[in-house]
Formats: C-alpha cells, sequence, structure tokens
C-alpha cells in the first residue's frame, strides 16, 4: 500500500523527490543529465539538492499535449518534406 507523501520543504534531496515524484533515483539523475532542458539542481558538498518550485515548473513544461492538438498532419507532411 502507498502511504501519501507529504513534503513542506523548498529544497529536496534525490530520495525525497523520488518520493514526490514517484520516479526512480536513476530517472531523475538522466533528468539532471539531459543535453537539452535538464533538470535544474545545485551541489552542495557532493549533496544534490531541487528546489520543488522549479522541478514542478520543468515537469509543466514537459506536459503530454491533448491527442486533438498535435498536427499529425503537419508531423508527416514535415518528415515527407524532409526525406524529398
Amino acid at each position: 500500500m502507498m502511504s501519501a507523501v507529504k513534503i513542506d520543504r523548498e529544497w529536496l534531496s534525490l530520495r525525497q523527490v523520488t518520493e514526490y515524484a514517484a520516479v526512480s533515483e536513476r530517472t531523475l539523475r538522466a533528468w539532471l543529465h539531459r543535453s537539452t532542458d535538464a533538470l535544474p539542481a545545485v551541489r552542495v558538498d557532493g549533496k544534490v539538492l531541487i528546489r520543488r518550485s522549479q522541478f514542478d515548473a520543468w515537469l509543466e513544461r514537459h506536459r503530454i499535449p491533448p491527442a486533438a492538438q498535435i498536427d499529425v498532419d503537419g508531423i508527416v507532411n514535415g518528415l515527407l518534406g524532409d526525406a524529398g
């Protein structure tokens, strides 16, 4: 049974973020080291800290749009145009 996670701190450790977001530490580390739009964090004496408000904003930037908003025709035409 999963317990509800209530975290009232602004700065979170990797372990706290894994609980807060229900993702693995490995996933978080991959997000921290992305070549573009990496998850913002700080390192203090070897400890990685992530500001909860920045994490929430970062997640919002990666929201999946509803299928109705995806321009499938534009994507296909772009790919076909690039191939020709």
